[in-house]
């Protein structure tokens, strides 16, 4: 392994590396001291004076909580009649009665369980009655929430409340309860996220905690010299596994309130801090902060991180002076693999590093066999530490800790089996892991899988974005679409120009397929214990609070990028608060295929709203503004055909119901269904140019939209002649007709209709009243739809929708 020389810097002691208090190679053996508590009595009774625990400006020896916390042991045991095997839950925010009520519960030999201090009354029910707990330790603030909770549900009747301001623990001996733990006594029933269903609770033994914290000191060579520092909450397992660690090294643990992005560095500083852990989006956070010429000044010499960005993770170890280095692990397993620190080829590589010599780890397809190095599959792990299973839930426990494993696995198997982590990952030359993404967090866009990690890493590299979450979004003809939510920094506008530049960035370093079609900006993300982003409560708040969606697709051109497919046919531009919508395929008279179609009704739907623009301009490139249906991939079946028709439909729908004015620029010719998307408009400008043409009847080509309808209403007793003769019909005929209102010059059309956009919308309008009155009734478009999609049907039945079609194409062979 490379050697990474370790930055000098004034009054840093990062050249200093103090005695570690495990070595590298002890990493594989079994700890010599079996349980949490076991560790505790162990500091107390080496190093009494040493400080264990700091919160604030206030700390603790290891002496001071080992006394505390048997004390606490003995009221619980003698007050509150808590047996072996018995819960506590521990409701606290970041104060030291945490981690005392946590070691004093085990040396009582009961079971802890962390409750989210910020959980409501259907929350706290739920795990409560499923833990079983007995006693609650909170504070002031939360204890009348647990009292309603207690006295609504019968079977909580008898739960003890206990408000740690007056624990009641003075009178009792400093010395620990005679209470036997072992290795395997269980110690934590710690809840997992909650991201798809209800919450489960890991059983989680004094091996598992001792292990760990034994298995990252020797990952970091941490020694008693050394001060480690936690922000995250103490509900969450990260700072129970600091616990660990410090009474592995010896090492002092400092404890923030909370996490803060903007002062977490100036803590760094005031508590001398040379470790910490961070994960989720906190590396991120951190390095959005604006630089400072203080950011050398910090005595850190190690920073591990679960997913720390492949694009900043140089620029983090440069501008903060200490390697950071990746650890892998969940709170089923503990820790699986970790990145040397002596290791820099890790830096920026995206690996996760190498597996602890206590675990094993296979890449596995979705039947459970080993796939070849370079290729995508399942990370499953197994070995210690790792969890008993899950708390009441043996189904669960079978499907993540699974039994078999290749030949000759059998002792694996019988140690507890395969845990599935369900996260998608290549095994690389060298040996190391890189991570894909999750198996439940992939977009499949028209065949091709997109790993949603791979796209909020692009992201999360521009300025301008704080965090991003990638979601899958039903499309109907690609399957999936991908959707960005989008966090951005302070003084960034959240408007769509913002949008178009992020995506058109990120188009520049992804494959087009991955580059996301739709962007939602957010103030922030809902998040997991763990903090990683909770896709279902973000999709699930976005759904109840719907926010303004970008769609974006027709802003995917990047330098050297191929052929747009379909869905870029159609250009999005915002013209003096107008929405222009360009029709951009003038090769093929801009004829729309399906795809196309149904992105146009899309966009019509989210301009149509009034929230961003004042109206909607529909015009088209080149000499044509559409010949509507694309007959290139004309329908083979009439599921095709109904597909078509809806389609059309759908557009149609879409311009009626917004609240905004609809102005068709009709550039040139508009055949077909294009000719009748325009009457669906409040007004259709033209040029010399412009021409209709409706060959549904003389082709044997259904009308396919409310011409039925609004022909009539549009241009009366020319209704019959123009659908049933199928004439062409020239600008100055259309004017008189009343297929167009004004005919200008073609270089002045789109702005003519901006402008007629903004004269009928002025401050404080009733534009949108007025529209509902003046546009025919939705159940009218929905009777003449009824009538298409019945004529539509005979038209396939008798053979005539498929001999136009021939005709069609018989005529352009012969040149007509």
């Amino acid at each position: 392994m490379a050697v990474k020389e370790t930055p000098q810097r004034e009054g840093n002691v990062a050249s200093h590396r103090p005695r570690p208090a495990v070595r590298p190679e002890q990493m594989g053996e079994d700890p010599p001291t079996a349980t949490l508590t076991g560790l505790l009595s162990e500091r107390a009774r080496r190093s009494p004076d040493r400080e264990f625990l700091r919160f604030g400006d206030e700390s603790w020896t290891f002496a001071e909580i080992d006394a505390w916390t048997s004390r606490l042991a003995h009221r619980l045991i003698e007050v509150d009649g808590v047996r072996a095997g018995d819960r506590v839950a521990i409701m606290l925010p970041n104060i030291v009665q945490w981690p005392v009520v946590w070691l004093s519960a085990l040396k009582a030999g009961a079971v802890a369980v962390p409750v989210n201090s910020s959980y409501k009354q259907a929350d706290l029910t739920f795990l409560l009655r499923d833990s079983g707990a007995r006693v609650v330790f909170t504070d002031h603030e939360r204890a009348p929430l647990l009292t309603e909770v207690a006295s609504d549900e019968r079977d909580l009747a008898d739960l003890r409340i206990v408000d740690v301001a007056e624990d009641g623990s003075g009178p009792f001996p400093t010395t620990a309860p005679t209470v036997r733990a072992t290795a395997e006594t269980l110690a934590n029933l710690q809840y997992t996220s909650g991201t798809t269903g209800f919450p489960k609770a890991c059983m989680l033994t004094h091996d598992y905690w001792v292990r760990l914290g034994w298995t990252c000191a020797a990952v970091t060579g941490l020694g008693p010299e050394d001060v480690l520092l936690t922000a995250q909450p103490f509900s969450y397992m990260d700072p129970q596994w600091n616990t660990a660690l410090a009474l592995t090294t010896g090492a002092p643990l400092v404890v923030l309130p909370r996490f803060s992005a903007s002062g977490f560095f100036a803590d760094v500083r005031r508590h001398r801090a040379t470790f910490f852990y961070v994960l989720g989006s906190m590396p991120t956070l951190l390095f959005k902060q604006p630089p400072s010429p203080d950011d050398l000044d910090n005595e850190v010499r190690l920073v591990l991180c679960s997913g720390v960005p492949v694009g900043i993770h140089a620029e983090l170890e440069k501008r903060w002076g200490a390697p950071w280095r990746e650890i892998y692990g969940m709170t089923e397993s503990g820790v699986d693999l970790f990145s040397p620190v002596d290791d820099v080829t890790a830096v920026g590589s995206g690996s996760l590093g190498v597996p602890v010599p206590t675990k094993r780890v296979r890449v596995v397809d979705p039947q459970g066999a080993d796939v070849p190095e370079g290729e995508p599959g399942e990370l499953i792990v197994s070995g210690k530490p790792m969890m008993r299973g899950y708390w009441n839930r043996p189904e669960d426990t079978a499907r993540a800790l699974r039994r078999g494993g290749p030949p000759g696995d059998e002792g694996v198997a019988a140690g507890g089996g395969w845990l599935h982590t369900g996260d998608v990952v290549v095994r690389e030359p060298d040996g190391g892991i890189r991570l894909v993404g999750r198996i439940k967090d992939m977009v499949r866009r028209g065949g091709e899988n997109i790993a949603s990690a791979e796209v909020e890493a692009v992201l999360e590299r521009d300025d301008a974005v704080v965090a991003s979450a990638v979601v899958a979004e039903p499309d109907e003809m690609l399957g999936e679409e991908v959707k960005a939510f989008v966090q951005l920094a302070a003084g960034v506008p959240a408007d769509r120009t913002t949008a178009a530049r992020i995506i058109d960035r990120a188009g520049r370093q992804l494959a087009r397929f991955k580059v996301p079609r739709y962007v939602e900006f957010v103030a922030d993300f809902p998040r997991t214990p763990s903090e990683r982003v909770s896709k279902p409560a973000l999709k699930e708040r976005a759904a109840a609070e719907p926010g303004v969606v970008h769609d974006l697709g027709a802003r995917r051109e990047t330098a050297g990028a191929p052929t747009a497919p379909s869905t870029d046919f159609l250009g999005v531009d915002v013209v003096r608060d107008v929405a222009v919508l360009t029709l951009r395929r003038p090769e093929k008279l801009n004829a729309m295929d399906v795809a196309t179609r149904l992105r146009l009704a899309s966009v019509v739907r989210e301009y149509g709203a009034g929230a961003n623009v004042r109206g909607i301009v529909l015009t088209g490139e080149g000499r044509a503004f559409s010949s509507g249906e694309d007959l290139g991939s004309a329908p083979t079946s009439y599921e095709e055909v109904r597909a078509a028709f809806e389609s059309f439909h759908d557009i149609t729908r879409a311009i009626v119901e917004t609240r905004v004015p609809v102005i068709a620029a009709v550039n040139g010719l508009a055949v077909g269904g294009a000719s009748e998307i325009t009457l669906c408009c409040d007004a259709r400008i033209g040029t010399p140019a412009t021409e209709f043409y409706q060959p549904e009847n003389g082709r044997g080509i259904t009308i396919s939209n409310a011409s039925s309808l609004l022909l009539p209403r549009l241009v009366r007793n020319h209704a019959m002649r123009i659908v049933l003769g199928s004439p062409r019909i020239g600008a100055e005929e259309a004017l008189r007709a009343g297929l167009l209102d004004e005919i200008v010059a073609s270089d002045g059309l789109v702005d003519r209709a901006v402008d007629l956009v903004l004269e009928w919308t002025p401050e404080n309008n009733t534009t949108a009243l007025h529209l509902a009155l003046l546009r025919p009734r939705p159940e009218e478009i929905e009777q003449a739809f009824a009538r298409e999609d019945v004529a539509a049907r005979k038209a396939w039945e008798s053979g005539v929708f498929s001999a136009g079609i021939e005709d069609f194409w018989a005529a352009k062979g012969t040149g007509a």
